[in-house]
């Protein structure tokens, strides 16, 4: 059974969402709204109807940021809260509602990612430019705890229970117990940096991708590594599991968007880009349905619009 059956019916389309780069998207926890955040210093929200295609180029609400967006990640359960991060050295929260900032939380340094745990909607992580990795409570509004890393520190990610907390960094992912923040383990199957991770909403799998060109696929209870992904040439920069933990998005410093099983077995399938970017900045499955959002690096000019996000979704 090949596994482009599954998207067989699936189309591409792109939406102008900013006028310069859109750097990094994410969707509420409904699915039914998608936030984008630009080289423009806005953040939109967009509205995606019940075929989980944009309904018009007009955004619901934008906020505007004082500096140059970095992250931005939507509540784990609350469809009206968004957090940014930029240059200015604190962690955003934006009610959606009223279209203004709620919060403003300094942190130690620049902030590069943002994590939410699932599990406790008032923690979050964040990890700086200098490697700190800093926990926040948000009903307090300040930072609980930094922790100093001695190697680079990228992406991070709770899981669903809240009993792990995962960081992707030079040597390989590793693993800590919560909430004493107590090293567990390294999980070693890259040749190099480790980019981005991202695990399903089981807790089954955890997913990371590196300098390598590699995506690995991880046993989250037994934390073998039951597959590799091979299909890129470049670095791996972003990836993301399927609501239904079926399927792994994963794309980077090349102008393609790969899907695979997760299960062994099934052809990988090529995502067909309208007009494929120089790199692949962010992408991310909606929670709800079968609906995959991507964004990429254009070359400015030229008849294709610089701020495009594409939204692949069936018919």
């Amino acid at each position: 059974m090949a596994i482009d059956l599954p998207f067989a019916r699936h189309v591409p389309k792109d939406l102008v969402a900013h006028k310069r780069k859109v750097y990094c998207l994410d969707w509420d926890c409904n699915g039914k709204r998608l936030a984008t955040g630009s080289n423009d210093q806005s953040v939109r929200v967009w509205n995606i109807d019940s075929r989980h295609r944009d309904k018009s180029e007009k955004h619901e609400v934008e906020f505007k940021m004082p500096e140059r967006l970095i992250c931005l990640l939507w509540h784990p359960s609350s469809p009206d809260s968004l957090a940014t991060t930029s240059y200015e050295k604190a962690v955003r929260m934006w009610d959606t509602r009223s279209g203004k900032s709620a919060t403003k939380i300094p942190t130690p340094g620049t902030n590069l990612y943002l994590a939410w745990s699932p599990h406790d909607p008032n923690l979050m992580a964040t990890g700086s430019d200098t490697n700190v990795v800093s926990f926040i409570d948000i009903r307090r509004n300040k930072v609980l705890k930094s922790v100093k890393n001695h190697q680079l520190v990228n992406e991070l990610a709770f899981t669903q229970d809240g009993k792990l907390f995962l960081q992707a960094t030079d040597s390989g992912v590793e693993l800590y117990r919560l909430p004493e923040h107590e090293k567990l383990t390294s999980l070693n199957g890259h040749t190099g940096t480790v980019h981005t991770i991202t695990l399903d909403n089981r807790d089954r799998y955890l997913a990371s991708g590196g300098q390598d060109g590699l995506a690995a696929v991880w046993d989250l209870d037994t934390l073998a590594c039951i597959r590799t992904c091979t299909q890129m040439d470049g670095e791996i920069k972003t990836l993301s599991i399927s609501h239904d933990s079926q399927y792994l998005a994963y794309a980077g410093e090349q102008d393609m968007v790969v899907i695979e099983a997760l299960q062994e077995g099934r052809k990988a399938w090529m995502v067909p880009l309208n007009k494929p970017p120089r790199m692949i900045e962010s992408l991310a499955w909606n929670p709800k349905h079968p609906v995959l959002a991507m964004t990429g690096s254009f070359s400015e000019g030229g008849s294709h619009p610089f701020g495009n996000v594409t939204i692949y979704a069936p018919l």
